[in-house]
Formats: C-alpha cells, structure tokens, sequence
C-alpha cells in the first residue's frame, strides 16, 4: 500500500507554525530549517501527513487537499470556531454530493485548501 503525502507550498515558516500547529493542531514530526535556506517540513494529526515547503518548485500555492472520512468532524470544526482564530471562520455544512456528510473548508495564509469531510454523527 503506498502512502501519499501531498507538498504544501508556504512562504513563513511562524505563520505555518500559527496556522498548522496553533490553530489546526497538527504537531511537527521533523523539519529541516538550514540557517538562510527555506524550510521543509512534515506536520501531522493521526493520519493526515502533509509535507510545507518554502523551496522553490515543490509545490505551487493554490492547493487543495481533500480530508475524507474525517472522524467527529462537526467537533473538530466547533473546536477550531472556538479558537477564534482570527483570519479563518470556515463554515460547516452538507457536501453537495452527499447530504450525510458534512464539510468545511480552511484557507491557510499561502492561498492552499483543506477540505475535511466525515459522516454526519
């Protein structure tokens, strides 16, 4: 079984850590952060792995990663609205190709989306 780990283009490394680590709480497995060279960094939460690069071409900014099958994802979404974060207060609601999901969508500071999605509970 193969493992996909989707690179994420960023360009400030403690706007990331604002973002994936303070507010969506995901934790940094590793990083490597050479003095004035860009960063890559692996962050995670349980399953979703996501790769932030500042290297020029890895990634483009502008992408989407689709969360599916998101466990309690109507309380991962009231806890992140509790946050009060102040540049993301993403609404929650049916997919429109399934009503017995819900979804919400988060921008992070570098114009990437995150779409998590799970079952209505």
């Amino acid at each position: 079984m193969a493992i996909v780990k989707p690179v994420l283009r960023a360009f400030d490394h403690a706007k990331v850590i604002e973002f994936y680590v303070d507010w969506l709480g995901f934790q940094v497995d590793w990083e490597d952060r050479p003095d004035n060279t860009p960063f890559y960094m692996q962050v995670s939460m349980g399953d979703i792995v996501l790769h932030i690069s500042e290297h020029h071409g890895d990634a483009s900014p502008g992408g989407t990663v689709y969360v599916d099958d998101f466990r309690d994802v109507a309380v991962y979404h009231q806890k992140l609205i509790d946050k009060q974060y102040k540049y993301n207060r993403p609404g929650l609601g049916e997919a429109f190709y399934d009503p017995s999901i819900l979804t919400f969508t988060v921008n992070d500071p570098f114009y990437n989306k995150i779409i998590f999605a799970g079952k209505k509970q």
